[in-house]
C-alpha cells in the first residue's frame, strides 16, 4: 500500500471565477477553427469515398475473374494430363487407379474442390474423388453413379474440345434437398479427347464457392460492411446481412430490387458507374463469368470456342452506401481529428486549473500530514511487514507484523541505522546505494527483495515495494516499505528448481498432463525424441503419437491401472513428426493430491528404437546363419544327388532313346510308349536335380544395360507353345519412354519365363483363358523403377497361399519341386527388386515386379561363391 499524495482541498470561489475567464474565450477561438476546418474535411471526404468504392468494387471484380481463371487452369490442366498419359485408351483397372490417385493428390494440394470427377462419354463416373476438410475420400466403384441424364454432362459434352461449360452459382443439393450447412458450388467442365480427337468423356470440378465469395470480401474488405455481389436476377450471392442470401434456392422473393427499384434499373441496363439517390451511393460493376473462364484459355482454343449463350449469365457487385452514412461525416471528422482539439482542450483547462491551484498549496500541505497519520494508522493493522526510513536511513517507523517476523522491541530499532542493525554484511554495500538514490526518484527501484536480520541472528527475506514520501514542495522526505515474508517460499522453489532441472536434464523423455490426458509439460528430451516443440503438443493428447499398432485393450488396461492407483509399465511403437516409426518403453503412474484425487499423470518413457533395432538384426542374422547352414546343407546334398544320379539317368535315358528308335513300330507299339513315358519321367527328374543345384549355387550376376521389353519378348517366346496349344489369349502393352536398366538378362529372362509358363498354366483351366502382361514406369520412394504386371485369369492363389509361395520346396501342383519362385525372389534380391502377388480383378492373380532402372549397389559377386 504505497503512500501518495493527499487529495486536495476544495478551491476558493475566487479561485473558481479566474478559471472560468480564461477558459471560456479559448474554447470559443477553438470552435471557430474547428468549424472551418470540418468545412474542408467534408468537401475532400466525399471525393475520396467515390475513389474508394470504385477502387473496392474492381479489386473485387478482378479477384472474382482471377479465381475463375483459377479454376480453369486446374480444369485443363487435368484433363490435358489425362490426354497426353493416353489414359482414355488405357486398360480399365489401370486407367481408373491412375486417374484416382491424380484427382486424389490435386485434391488433397489444392484443398479448393468439393469434388473431382472424371465420366465417361456414356456420363458414367469412372473416377469420384471427395474433398471434406482436408479429407480426401476416393469413392469405391458400387457407389458410382450414372450422370447421363444430368443437365451439366450433357452442356459440358455439348462443348468443342478445349471449351467450358460453367454452371450457375448456387448451393449443393443432395438428394432432392439443399445440404446443410450451405455449401455454394460452381461446376466447371471440360471434354477429354483420346488420341484420335473423339471426345471420351469429361472432367468435372465443384468448385466450393465459399473461397470465392471469401476471396471476394477479402479483397474489398475495407467496405465489405456494404458490398453485395447479386446474380442476374438480383438474388443476393453474397451480402453483409447473410439472412437476404441464396433467395432463388430458398423460395423466397427477397431480392434487391424489391426495396430499391429505381437503383437496380440503373444497374441492371448498364455494365459498371457509380451515381447517388436519396438511398444513398451507389457503384457498381458487371462481371461474365464465362467470358472470365475463357479468358484463362490459350487463345487457339478460346477462339475456337462458341459462346453458348445459356452459360452467358452475369453477375452484379454492388457497393451502397447509405444516404445517412454520407451526410454524418462529423463522427468520422472527430476521430481523425478529434485527439488534436481534446488536447488542445486539455492543455487549456490544465494550465487554467495549475494557475488556479498554487494558490492553494499550504492547505494541500496540511491535507498531506492528516493523511500520513491516517495511513500508519492502517498500516498498523495490516498482516504484512510496513518500514519507514528518513533521507538519512533511519528506521521511523515500524509496525507490529514486522516485530514479530525479526523479533526486535521496538525500542530497540527505532530511530537506529536501518543498514547497521538491520541488513546483512554481505548486503550493506548495496542497500547503501539504494538511499544514496533517493535524490533520484526515478532510479529508486519499487520492489526489492532483501534479507533482514532477526534477533535470533537467523536472517529472513523479505520482498519489498518501496514507494518515496514527498512533503509539500515536493521533494522526497523518506520511503516507506511494505513487505512479504518469502523465506519459505524462496526455499521450496529452490527445491523445485532442482528438481525441474533433473527433469530437464534427464535422459528420459518426461511428460505431464492433465486428468483428461491433455498434455501440460514435456522435457527436451521428448522433443529431441518425438520432433515436436513443447509449444506444438501444449495442450494436446499424446495420441498424435500414435501409430495405430497399440490395440484399444492395451490404452483400456493402461487406463484401469493408473486409476487404480498403480504403475503401468509396457512398450509403445509410435510415429514422430517426420513420420518415422520408434519403439518407447514407458512407465505412467498419476499424481495425487492430498485428497487422494488425480491431479496431473506422469509418463517417463525411454528410447528404445536402437535396442529393438539390434534384437531385430541379431534375429536376422540367426536366420541368416540357419539358412545359410540349411543351403550348403543342401548345396552337399544336390551335389551328391547330381554325382551319383546323373550318370546313370544319363545311361538310362540313352538307353531308351536307343530301344525306341529299334522298336518295330508295328509289332512294338507298347513298347515305344513305355520308352516315351521313362523318358518323360527322366527328363522330370533332371528338371529336379537342376533345380536344386540353381536354388542351392547361385550364380553371380553380369550386369549389362538391357532394354526390359525385349526381355520380355525372349521370355513370352520360350513358352509360347504351351500358349498355342491352350488357345491362350495373350495382350502385352509396353508404355512409351521405357528406359533400359542395368541388370542381367539371362537371369530376367529367366525370371520372366518362370512367371510366364504359371500364368499360362494357371489360366488354362478358364474358359476364356487370357494373360497380359504390362511394362510402366513408376515413381517410388527410393527413385524411378520399372514395373511389370503380369495378370491371368485363372482360380487365383489363396492369401493363405499367397504367403508361403515363396518358401522353398512349397508347391500347390502335383508335380513340382516348389522351387520355381523362391528361385524367381532369389534372382529379383540380387537385382534388388521386389515382387508383390495381388488378387486379379474380377478372378486370377496379378504378380508386380518393381525393377530398379539403377541399383544404387549392385549384388556382390561373391554370393555365388560362398557355396561352393
Amino acid at each position: 500500500m504505497p503512500i501518495v499524495h493527499p487529495p486536495a482541498q476544495p478551491s476558493h470561489l475566487g479561485q473558481l471565477r479566474t478559471f472560468i475567464r480564461l477558459f471560456l474565450p479559448t474554447c470559443l477561438v477553438l470552435l471557430i477553427i474547428g468549424g472551418m476546418h470540418y468545412y474542408t474535411f467534408y468537401t475532400t471526404e466525399h471525393s475520396r469515398i467515390e475513389s474508394t468504392e470504385s477502387l473496392n468494387v474492381d479489386l473485387a471484380r478482378r479477384m472474382i475473374q482471377e479465381d475463375i481463371a483459377d479454376v480453369v487452369k486446374d480444369l485443363r490442366f487435368l484433363a490435358e494430363h489425362i490426354e497426353i498419359q493416353g489414359l482414355p485408351e488405357a486398360l480399365p483397372w489401370t486407367r481408373e487407379q491412375r486417374i484416382a490417385e491424380e484427382f486424389r493428390v490435386f485434391a488433397k494440394n489444392k484443398g479448393l474442390y468439393d469434388q473431382i470427377r472424371y465420366l465417361d462419354n456414356s456420363g458414367m463416373e469412372i473416377v469420384r474423388v471427395n474433398y471434406n476438410d482436408g479429407d480426401v475420400e476416393v469413392v469405391p466403384y458400387a457407389a458410382l453413379q450414372n450422370k447421363a441424364n444430368r443437365y451439366y454432362f450433357r452442356e459440358a459434352m455439348a462443348q468443342e474440345p478445349g471449351g467450358i461449360y460453367l454452371s450457375r452459382f448456387d448451393l449443393n443439393v443432395e438428394n432432392g434437398k439443399i445440404e446443410e450447412p450451405f455449401k455454394p458450388v460452381i461446376r466447371f467442365a471440360t471434354p477429354v479427347v483420346n488420341h484420335s480427337g473423339n471426345k471420351s468423356g469429361i472432367v468435372l470440378i465443384n468448385y466450393l464457392g465459399a473461397r470465392l465469395i471469401d476471396n471476394f470480401s477479402r479483397a474489398a474488405a475495407s467496405i465489405a460492411d456494404h458490398i453485395e455481389l447479386l446474380n442476374s436476377d438480383g438474388y443476393w450471392l453474397s451480402s453483409p446481412r447473410h439472412e437476404n442470401e441464396w433467395g432463388f434456392m430458398l423460395d423466397s422473393g427477397n431480392r434487391f430490387q424489391n426495396g430499391k427499384p429505381a437503383a437496380w434499373q440503373e444497374i441492371a441496363t448498364n455494365e459498371s458507374g457509380q451515381f447517388e439517390t436519396p438511398e444513398g451511393f451507389f457503384t457498381y460493376m458487371t462481371i461474365y463469368p464465362l467470358q472470365a473462364a475463357l479468358a484463362a484459355l490459350p487463345a487457339t482454343i478460346a477462339n475456337t470456342v462458341s459462346d453458348n449463350k445459356k452459360q452467358n449469365s452475369q453477375w452484379k457487385i454492388v457497393s451502397h452506401i447509405p444516404a445517412d452514412q454520407i451526410s454524418s461525416t462529423f463522427p468520422l471528422f472527430l476521430k481523425n481529428n478529434g485527439a488534436l482539439y481534446l488536447s488542445m482542450f486539455l492543455l487549456v483547462f490544465v494550465g487554467t486549473g495549475f494557475l488556479a491551484r498554487t494558490t492553494h498549496l499550504h492547505r494541500i500541505s496540511e491535507a498531506q500530514r492528516d493523511y500520513e497519520q491516517r495511513f500508519r494508522h492502517t498500516l498498523e493493522n495490516i498482516e504484512l511487514a510496513a518500514v519507514a526510513l528518513n533521507q538519512q536511513g533511519k528506521l521511523t517507523f515500524c509496525n507490529n507484523h514486522f516485530l514479530d517476523i525479526t523479533g526486535w522491541e521496538r525500542k530497540d530499532i527505532i530511530g537506529k541505522d536501518w543498514i547497521k542493525q538491520l541488513v546483512a554484511e554481505q548486503d550493506k554495500g548495496e542497500i547503501s546505494d539504494i538511499i544514496e538514490l533517493m535524490d533520484s526518484p526515478r532510479q529508486f527501484p519499487s520492489h526489492l527483495e532483501l534479507q533482514v536480520k532477526t534477533r535470533n541472528g537467523k536472517p529472513r527475506l523479505i520482498a519489498w515495494n518501496n514507494t518515496l514520501s514527498y512533503n509539500s514542495k515536493g521533494e522526497v522526505i523518506g520511503v516507506t516499505g511494505i513487505g512479504e515474508d518469502i523465506t519459505d517460499i524462496r526455499r521450496t522453489e529452490s527445491e523445485l528448481l532442482k528438481l525441474y532441472q533433473a527433469v530437464e536434464q534427464s535422459p528420459s523423455s518426461v511428460v505431464i498432463t492433465d486428468p483428461q490426458g491433455n498434455i501440460e509439460y514435456v522435457n527436451p528430451k521428448f522433443t529431441e525424441v518425438s520432433g515436436y516443440r513443447a509449444k506444438e503438443v501444449i495442450g494436446r493428447n499424446p495420441r498424435l503419437l500414435k501409430s495405430g499398432e497399440t490395440s484399444r485393450k492395451e490404452y483400456s488396461n493402461l487406463w484401469e491401472t493408473i486409476q487404480n492407483g498403480g504403475e503401468w509399465r509396457g512398450e509403445f511403437h509410435n510415429r514422430r513428426k517426420n513420420g518415422e516409426l520408434f519403439w518407447e518403453a514407458a512407465a505412467i503412474s498419476a499424481i495425487r493430491d492430498s485428497e487422494g484425487n488425480i491431479t496431473s499423470i506422469l509418463a517417463v518413457k525411454e528410447d528404445i528404437t536402437e535396442k529393438k533395432r539390434l534384437e531385430k538384426e541379431v534375429e536376422k542374422q540367426n536366420r541368416e546363419l540357419a539358412l545359410a547352414e540349411t543351403m550348403a546343407a543342401m548345396g552337399r546334398m544336390a551335389s551328391m544327388i547330381a554325382h551319383d544320379l546323373r550318370n546313370p539317368l544319363s545311361s538310362v535315358k540313352m538307353t531308351l532313346q536307343i530301344l525306341d528308335k529299334k522298336a518295330d513300330p508295328v509289332t512294338s507299339d507298347d513298347t515305344q510308349e513305355l520308352c516315351q513315358i521313362s523318358l518323360e519321367q527322366i527328363r522330370y527328374m533332371e528338371e529336379i536335380l537342376s533345380d536344386m543345384l540353381s536354388y542351392s549355387h547361385p550364380d553371380a550376376l553380369k550386369p549389362e544395360w538391357i532394354p526390359i521389353d525385349k526381355v520380355i519378348d525372349l521370355a513370352i517366346g520360350m513358352s509360347q507353345r504351351r500358349q498355342h496349344k491352350k488357345k491362350i489369349t495373350l495382350h502385352t502393352q509396353y508404355h512409351s519412354g521405357l528406359p533400359t536398366i542395368y541388370a542381367d538378362a539371362t537371369k530376367l529372362r529367366q525370371v520372366f519365363s518362370n512367371l510366364i509358363a504359371n500364368a499360362f498354366q494357371a489360366a488354362a483351366d478358364s474358359e476364356n483363358p487370357r494373360v497380359s502382361i504390362e511394362a510402366m514406369i513408376e515413381l517410388g520412394h527410393e527413385g524411378t523403377n520399372v514395373r511389370i504386371d503380369i495378370c491371368d485369369n485363372g482360380c487365383g492363389i489363396s492369401e493363405a497361399d499367397q504367403k508361403r509361395i515363396f518358401e522353398p520346396f512349397f508347391t500347390t501342383r502335383a508335380k513340382g519341386t516348389g522351387l520355381g519362385l523362391p528361385i524367381v525372389k532369389r534372382i529379383l534380391e540380387q537385382h534388388q527388386a521386389h515382387i508383390l502377388v495381388f488378387g486379379n480383378t474380377p478372378t486370377g492373380t496379378r504378380i508386380s515386379v518393381i525393377l530398379p532402372i539403377n541399383p544404387t549397389t549392385q549384388t556382390s559377386t561373391t554370393e555365388g561363391h560362398n557355396h561352393e
